[in-house]
């Protein structure tokens, strides 16, 4: 048996590194680029928070080469995924499971990137998934939110990512350099696998926060409104611009948010979500907000209401079993019916729909492919918290 533990490992990525360079370019220049600490990692030969390589040394022995490189590719694309930055808070096994998984599945369609390990995750049902819709999928099938190994893999999920902190912000623009200049190497040699392509592309077009989107819906296609210098609108008044308020027609604005307990979303999540509405409302509206958890019935005993005189609480809800049931959202929603609520369904989808609500209602799914399902029961916002 070679005794890789004789050989520094630095020596061996070095190597690696060379092949990529014909290859792989886009991961050359990645692996040339990515700062690579050596340390004692707690779980993983590598690991990495999305700006940099972090190698524990003592776990490459009884690593063969072409594992290694395997494993080195495999961290690399974390990296160009940007999978540490896309966490935002969930939970850690999970989204280290799904980003697995979506890698696992990129890799095989990979020539000459080494032989995948024996924990290597690669389950067909989710190709051409993001990693999000992944991470959806395998939040709802656990209980307590965690994920858990499957049939097809019995083995626990790596632990190879760690959430960016910090100023994530200046850091994900150095890397975003970076992956477009890998990503223009690739495109210039063409062996690029086109379900790397099509993710690369996902990631690197511009985004619009939900902020933006929700206060341009609320504004343009729910108040009635009209210009009135007599309310002035102070936000930019910092930069001598003074430009008028809204008077609005109807005085009381009546907010259902439901949030689907089944999705995969956490309470300091949807906590940032709420804020979002409260930052919108408090701009000049006169409003109750009944935050509704729901599952298979609608959990009246942790409904919270606020108006406008109140501080936006931080909204504390139980996981749901699993199922969802759209039918007892509807019912109150009909028994609530006025002429200035609105309903707004925070949820992945993935319950049955018959009715439109009577009330104005806007949808926010988490997953994409159930967006067309929805268009004709209300308004429909894709989002990603």
């Amino acid at each position: 048996m070679k005794r890789y533990k004789d050989i520094p490992i630095k020596n061996r990525l070095e190597k690696i590194r060379v092949q990529f360079l014909f290859d792989h370019p886009f991961l050359s220049v990645l692996a040339l680029s990515i700062p690579h600490k050596y340390q004692n990692n707690p779980h993983m030969l590598f690991e990495t928070d999305g700006a940099t390589i972090r190698i524990d040394a003592s776990k490459a022995w009884g690593v063969d080469d072409s594992k290694l490189k395997y494993l080195y590719a495999h961290v690399l694309l974390h990296i160009l995924l940007k999978h540490p930055f896309r966490m935002r808070g969930r939970d850690n096994p999970t989204w280290n499971r799904s980003c697995d998984i979506v890698i696992g599945l990129l890799l095989g369609d990979f020539k000459r990137v080494g032989s995948a390990d024996d924990d290597a995750i690669v389950i067909e049902s989710f190709r051409d998934k993001s990693v999000e819709e992944v991470y959806h999928a395998l939040y709802r099938e656990s209980d307590e939110g965690e994920g858990v190994p499957s049939e097809d893999n019995p083995t626990l999920q790596k632990m190879d990512i760690i959430e960016n902190e910090g100023d994530t912000k200046a850091a994900e623009e150095e890397i975003d350099a970076l992956i477009i200049q890998a990503m223009g190497a690739a495109r210039k040699q063409g062996n690029i696998p086109s379900s790397l392509l099509e993710m690369f592309d996902e990631i690197t077009k511009p985004t619009v926060d939900l902020a933006t989107i929700l206060h341009t819906y609320m504004s343009e296609s729910f108040f009635d409104k009209e210009s009135d210098f007599s309310r002035p609108n102070r936000r930019f008044i910092h930069q001598e611009l003074y430009l008028p308020g809204y008077r609005y027609n109807k005085n009381r604005l009546s907010l259902f948010i439901f949030l689907d307990r089944s999705m995969s979303i956490t309470a300091d999540v949807f906590g940032k979500f709420l804020g979002i509405i409260d930052g919108i409302l408090r701009l000049g509206h006169d409003f109750e907000v009944s935050v509704i958890p729901f599952d298979e019935q609608v959990a009246y005993d942790e409904m919270v209401t606020y108006n406008a005189q109140d501080i936006c609480p931080k909204v504390v809800f139980a996981k749901g079993n699993g199922g969802t049931q759209f039918e007892p959202v509807l019912e109150y929603l009909n028994t609530h019916a006025g002429e200035k609520n609105l309903a707004v369904i925070l949820s992945d989808g993935y319950f049955k729909i018959e009715k439109s609500p009577a009330v104005q209602t806007l949808f926010l799914l988490s997953e994409k492919k159930n967006i067309k399902r929805f268009e004709s029961y209300g308004d429909v916002i894709y989002f990603e918290l």
